[in-house]
């Protein structure tokens, strides 16, 4: 019996955090009573410590790293301001008031209460089981939910390199996101967990309702994280479908299932903000209403040139794009050979693949619809007075997706070439 169930939570561990995670955030929606924090709370912290301790047998090096990532979270508070006044400051109403209706009162203009508490809620409980609020513990939630991405990540790797260039994301292109409470880091890492979860499934002909349910919780969850993540999982899902449409229908119609089941809770989410939040007396316009103003600025910074290349320069020209940039450029040099023979360029036909065009695919609709989002929503309505004040501050924050997949990209190809 005991040799069951624990062949069965090692097969499901990370299904069965996700499903916690879910039930903890859907439970707030249901109950007055906050006595669940503390129930889901306790699953939750100890699937997570069988999760690591699991892993760390496999791969002591990257949870070693995990675990200094950990100390280091647990031993600095949050300075940043998304983190602090966004994300933390909402869990701390969540912890303090009595219901959800309540949240909506309570929340000043700056906090973006409309924005989706999937993680507020997630850090509120972290500082329900201390049994007060703190700003330092509750901000590993974070943590906690950026370690079943990593882990799928890097449990397939068989190679030590791809391992290392991994390690360099976390800590020089990530940095100190991901323990500073913001939640880009967690889009980028459950984007690329999808797009090698979706690969693996067309490569793999035995599927199993285990593949299908972490497929479904990435997708909710990228929902959930933040409004970028819809379009960051509608760009994948729809990347997917143009390589694999023709080829494998009967997998295609199941996933589309799957991505329209896992828009469901945003969808709520967004209309309960509409209704229950107006009524409460904290919402008249959302968030990216204000930011997007009806797409009224988008022809005005379109064709404002200065802003269009400072927007491209910020992009392009940051140390998180150029670190992935490079490891992807000197990893796909590898796979280009000139024939002096010949007199020709030879390139492997690696390069094609569909694992690599969904890579492809992501990054370019991915960039494409942050561009567009980036040009609508500068000239904030808010009275700052600094010019492309929002490509200035968040261009590289926003793109942080795009350089995950370029770093995926390069694992790859590494992967896929013969030793």
């Amino acid at each position: 019996m005991f040799l069951t169930v624990n062949k069965f939570l090692n097969k499901n561990i990370i299904n069965i955090f996700f499903f916690l995670v879910f039930m903890n955030y859907f439970s707030y929606f249901l109950f007055k009573e906050k006595l669940f924090f503390i129930f889901f709370g306790t699953l939750i912290v100890g699937s997570f410590i069988f999760m690591l301790l699991k892993h760390f047998q496999k791969n002591k090096l990257l949870i070693s790293v995990l675990l200094l990532l950990c100390f280091i979270s647990l031993s600095s508070p949050v300075s940043d301001w998304d983190g602090r006044s966004i994300w933390l400051f909402n869990a701390k109403i969540i912890f303090y008031v009595d219901n959800l209706k309540n949240y909506f009162s309570y929340s000043p203009y700056y906090s973006k209460p409309d924005y989706s508490i999937f993680v507020p809620i997630l850090s509120a409980t972290i500082a329900k089981l201390s049994g007060v609020w703190n700003e330092i513990l509750p901000k590993i939630s974070h943590f906690i939910l950026a370690v079943p991405p990593i882990i799928l990540l890097t449990k397939s790797f068989n190679k030590k390199i791809s391992l290392f260039i991994f390690i360099i994301l976390i800590l020089f292109v990530y940095e100190k996101r991901i323990i500073n409470g913001e939640v880009d880091v967690l889009l980028s890492l459950y984007s690329i967990s999808l797009i090698s979860l979706l690969s693996k499934l067309v490569n793999d002909k035995n599927h199993l309702l285990a593949d299908y349910t972490l497929i479904l919780f990435h997708v909710i969850f990228l929902t959930l994280l933040k409004m970028e993540g819809l379009a960051l999982a509608f760009c994948i899902f729809v990347s997917f479908y143009i390589i694999n449409l023709k080829s494998n229908k009967n997998l295609s119609l199941k996933l589309f299932f799957i991505f329209i089941l896992g828009y469901i809770p945003i969808f709520l989410w967004i209309l309960y903000t509409k209704y229950a939040g107006a009524a409460g007396g904290g919402i008249d316009i959302s968030t990216v209403q204000k930011m997007m103003s009806g797409g009224q600025r988008f022809f005005e910074n379109l064709f404002n040139l200065k802003f269009i290349l400072y927007l491209i320069s910020k992009i392009i020209i940051n140390k998180q794009m150029l670190i992935s940039l490079i490891i992807f450029i000197f990893v796909l040099s590898k796979y280009f050979y000139f024939n002096e023979n010949k007199k020709e360029l030879t390139i492997q036909n690696n390069l094609l693949k569909n694992d690599m065009l969904l890579c492809y695919l992501s990054i370019i609709s991915y960039t494409f619809v942050m561009m567009t989002i980036m040009i609508m929503v500068e000239a904030t309505p808010y009275d700052i007075q600094l010019q492309f004040w929002q490509t200035m501050t968040a261009s590289d924050r926003y793109f942080l997706p795009v350089h995950s997949m370029l770093i995926l990209c390069a694992i790859n190809l590494i992967e896929s070439k013969k030793s």
